[in-house]
């Protein structure tokens, strides 16, 4: 697959987005540059308490008629302030290794740190499985490919059952047809899983069967799939799809019954 060439948004997005001691690989930028400098980026200000733009406000020398240098290996080091306040600030060291074709850039130091992001309905879904969800977060978080999509996998292992009684509750107070129930009420029986999930999908709300995909099936075909034979990219990606579905399926179930509840709490107080 071919590389993309290095451009300021690629630096920008990286600085913002890519963790700690994570490499990313680029193209040598056709135009020479002498260092990987860039003016802004967007982060959330804890001051202003909203997100904010960062600039480099540190007064730069050079100008017009002076020799560019070629962009060498080595480290850089990259400073932000907040344009509102100026009193946040955003620090980054980044290593940069080039040979004749390509650069490579590690981000190794960050203040502050950046947060774990965790999906609030799926921490509350998981109330019971914390300590795997959060396991699997923080190897996410590190680009731990193998390791997140392990305990990713725990974490549908564990929870399955309880996915498909979200399903059978929203069945259920949705009014589906009586066939459904009907099977849905089978569900606790000793059945094979993939039965199961069969007969779950069925019930589930159109707008998350697009295009005739069975997003449960999907999900519980990540227990089935062999891990140790597969790149850590690849792993990567699975962890990270994995995490999204599964956070999709419970918020959506989960706001369809809080919106019945507040409906029906409304139309009786008419």
């Amino acid at each position: 697959m071919p590389m993309n060439e290095l451009t300021d948004n690629d630096i920008k997005a990286f600085l913002e987005t890519a963790p700690l001691y994570s490499w990313r690989e680029f193209k040598k930028p056709y135009a020479n540059r002498s260092s990987l400098w860039i003016s802004e980026i967007d982060a959330y200000c804890d001051i202003c308490e909203q997100p904010r733009p960062f600039q480099d406000l540190r007064p730069r020398g050079g100008g017009a008629g002076m020799a560019v240098h070629a962009l060498k290996s080595g480290t850089s080091y990259f400073t932000f302030s907040c344009v509102s306040c100026r009193k946040a600030h955003r620090e980054y060291l980044v290593e940069q290794v080039l040979d004749d074709e390509s650069i490579r850039i590690q981000k190794y130091g960050e203040l502050p740190r950046s947060k774990l992001v965790r999906n609030r309905v799926l921490q509350k879904f998981l109330k019971d499985d914390l300590d795997n969800y959060e396991k699997a977060i923080v190897c996410l978080s590190h680009e731990y490919g193998v390791a997140a999509f392990a305990y990713f996998r725990r974490v549908v292992e564990n929870n399955i059952n309880a996915l498909l009684d979200l399903v059978q509750e929203d069945a259920q107070s949705s009014g589906s047809d009586k066939s459904i129930l009907d099977a849905l009420a089978d569900l606790r029986k000793d059945m094979p899983m993939s039965e199961k999930i069969k007969i779950a999908n069925l019930a589930l709300p159109s707008h998350l069967k697009l295009d005739g995909l069975n997003p449960l099936g999907r999900l519980y075909q990540v227990l089935s799939e062999g891990m140790h034979s597969l790149p850590d990219a690849e792993c990567l990606q699975k962890a990270t799809a994995t995490s999204e579905c599964l956070a999709f399926l419970v918020s959506e179930l989960a706001s369809r019954a809080e919106h019945r509840a507040r409906f029906k709490s409304l139309v009786g107080k008419l």
